[in-house]
């Protein structure tokens, strides 16, 4: 089995493989993840997938996608923060600054009707980013970090092509965190609340 079909079931959730942002931050509790991203304490609040979701469209319509609903849940050492239809951490220099100072974080952006990108950043610097479809070209303060790890998983034009880039992408933050975002993870309660972005 290629390293990149464990993450097939992304493109049967509509949300995610239409306009999403997973990031991961090591070492930091869903709460203060959220805090970083400058949530409300009070409106920090327990919620499943289903309502995370609701909450999502709700502000969509509301204020015209100036505020994202941000889900978090722990796993393993980090905190796993999902964003759907709106928003991204990853590509938010400010919010990318405050979530990583101190820590690392992986971010995973896609937009079905734009770019994706991923993006590796430590200490509040971004180090490794890339659009998932030319992995080849590269920016950050260390843009050929993740070059090995990227070989590995299949993104490079090293070969005939990259195929299925999102997932991929999956994989090679699995060679980051240590583990793999499943779907198993969406059944689990969430911390949701909103941010600006």
């Amino acid at each position: 089995m290629d390293v990149h079909e464990e993450f097939g079931w992304l493109a049967k959730h509509g949300p995610f493989y239409d306009v999403s942002c997973v990031t991961f931050a090591r070492s930091l509790s869903p709460r203060e993840a959220l805090t970083r991203l400058g949530a409300d304490c009070n409106g920090i609040g327990e919620v499943t997938f289903e309502e995370h979701q609701e909450r999502t469209m709700r502000y969509i319509d509301s204020d015209n996608m100036r505020t994202s609903y941000v889900g978090a849940l722990e796993m393993n050492g980090w905190t796993v923060l999902i964003q759907l239809w709106t928003g991204s951490i990853g590509l938010n220099k400010r919010l990318l600054r405050s979530l990583s100072q101190a820590t690392e974080v992986v971010s995973i952006y896609r937009n079905l009707h734009a770019t994706d990108y991923f993006v590796y950043a430590v200490d509040s610097e971004e180090v490794t980013s890339f659009d998932q479809l030319v992995p080849d070209t590269r920016w950050g303060s260390d843009p050929d970090r993740l070059a090995s790890e990227m070989r590995e998983v299949g993104l490079s034009w090293e070969g005939p092509g990259i195929d299925a880039p999102f997932p991929r992408s999956f994989a090679l933050a699995k060679k980051i965190t240590g583990f793999s975002f499943s779907e198993d993870m969406l059944s689990t309660p969430f911390l949701g609340a909103a941010i600006r972005d």
